[in-house]
């Protein structure tokens, strides 16, 4: 198993300048980064490659899915325009050698909205669409998509695993999985054994922090029950600790992060990094 950190736990936007923050996390002894693009522009394939491979980072790409970024939009321009921004994720994906791009690619986070079904289904539709078309591009790349479900505060599109393998049923590209976040899995899920089972080997990534994005281990998740799911569906891939710095202010603003989880972001990482490292092996 890998264990990995978002550059979101530390600031935002993550640019190529930030090599420091890279040193870091290499130093802290994950194994992985996570990389959220915010603009694309920020990324150079040429700099940050060279510095993973020194520091001994492998790469995952996670997408920042904004208004401007619609697949399911009913306007052609903007999913025109969502369809760069993804393109650009996948050209960025490719060149650090990630195996996939992951986050909620559906739909924009936080719809503020009671959408009537007709509308839903429309909106479901053309996700449906233009995902198995960019699924495409994504197989030329040679990189994964990965749909993370969230929870209904922030979509109303794909809450549950089950709403995703029903995605995954009519999109039909082999390129298309799930990724899960533990933190929406709390909200959303039942049975979080039940979940990664039902994911099965549709699941290609797995972002964690705790109930209350928080670190790993100090809140009500069912972490038995996860790892008892990830051994059973054999799953040896990447988890990431995802969570955010209420000093990188827009972005805390966003995802309603009003206190700190642990004296530094830092300790955030390396006390989380220890507990996943204990949990997956038993102890």
């Amino acid at each position: 198993m890998k264990f990995g950190a978002s550059t979101w736990l530390w600031t935002s936007p993550f640019t190529d300048q930030q090599i420091t923050l890279l040193e870091k996390i290499a130093g802290l002894g994950f194994d992985f980064v996570e990389l959220p693009v915010e603009d694309p522009s920020h990324f150079s394939v040429e700099k940050l490659k060279p510095v993973l491979t020194d520091l001994g980072l492998t790469a995952v790409i996670c997408a920042a899915v904004t208004k401007e970024r619609d697949l399911s939009a009913g306007s052609l321009a903007t999913r025109k325009q969502a369809f760069h921004y993804f393109e650009s994720c996948l050209v960025l994906a490719e060149g650090l050698g990630s195996p996939c791009v992951v986050g909620p690619l559906y739909a924009p986070v936080a719809k503020a909205r009671l959408a009537t079904e007709s509308l839903r289904s429309a909106e479901w539709d053309r996700s449906v669409a233009s995902l198995a078309q960019l699924a495409q591009t994504a197989g030329n790349c040679g990189v994964h998509l990965g749909l993370e479900p969230l929870n209904r505060f922030e979509t109303d599109m794909i809450n549950t695993v089950a709403d995703a393998q029903r995605f995954l049923q009519q999109a039909d590209s082999r390129y298309l999985g799930i990724s899960l976040d533990s933190f929406h899995m709390n909200i959303e899920e039942t049975d979080f054994h039940r979940a990664i089972t039902l994911a099965g080997e549709k699941l290609i990534h797995l972002q964690v922090s705790d109930s209350h994005r928080g670190v790993p281990g100090e809140g009500n998740s069912d972490w038995a029950g996860l790892r008892a799911g990830l051994i059973e569906i054999g799953y040896d891939g990447t988890i990431g600790i995802e969570s955010f710095s209420p000093d990188a202010s827009s972005l805390a603003e966003a995802v309603c992060i009003w206190r700190r989880f642990a004296n530094t972001q830092d300790d955030f990482a390396r006390d989380g990094l220890a507990f996943l490292r204990q949990w997956w092996a038993g102890a």
